[in-house]
């Protein structure tokens, strides 16, 4: 997807309630596109915060433990990224990385540069929310929550 008017069709999707909601959060609404992927769409300035972040790192990241960034509006409201499956319990991410503690995980090969690279939480990496499973892969669907985000959106100070 790479032009407005598909962006225009999916939003005229989007307000006829064409496509059902997978999750709210603070900054965005999250909705199945029905296709293999997601619309992120940004609730106020948190979610175009987010979003921004989130096509940045995956255009930046060569990994595959994020799913990926397929399009962003020009203004950073709506994010269509790849649909991941649920993931239930976080014991299922480190029985995928053969590791049986968080500490294990951060400590393999990627996983040890990204919330440095990325001033991404470990803690919030470590909540199941933020991953899915493509192709029974796990992959890590909210990333959009960085330090710096925390800091300017979320403290009290």
């Amino acid at each position: 997807m790479n032009d407005t008017t598909d962006l225009s069709l999916i939003i005229s999707h989007l307000s006829e309630g064409a496509y059902p909601p997978l999750g709210i959060g603070s900054g965005r609404r999250v909705y199945d596109l029905g296709n293999g992927a997601v619309l992120k769409v940004a609730r106020n300035a948190k979610g175009y915060a987010q979003n921004q972040v989130e096509s940045v790192i995956s255009e930046m990241d060569d990994s595959d433990l994020f799913a990926k960034v397929l399009f962003i509006s020009s203004d950073n409201r709506y994010l269509i990224m790849e649909k991941a499956d649920p993931v239930s319990d976080f014991s299922d991410i480190r029985s995928y990385f053969h590791v049986k503690t968080n500490r294990e995980l951060f400590q393999l090969g990627n996983f040890q540069y990204i919330p440095h690279k990325y001033n991404l939480l470990p803690a919030d990496l470590c909540r199941p929310v933020n991953w899915g499973l493509i192709h029974g892969r796990p992959v890590i669907i909210d990333y959009g929550f960085t330090r710096r985000i925390r800091r300017k959106y979320y403290s009290l100070f």
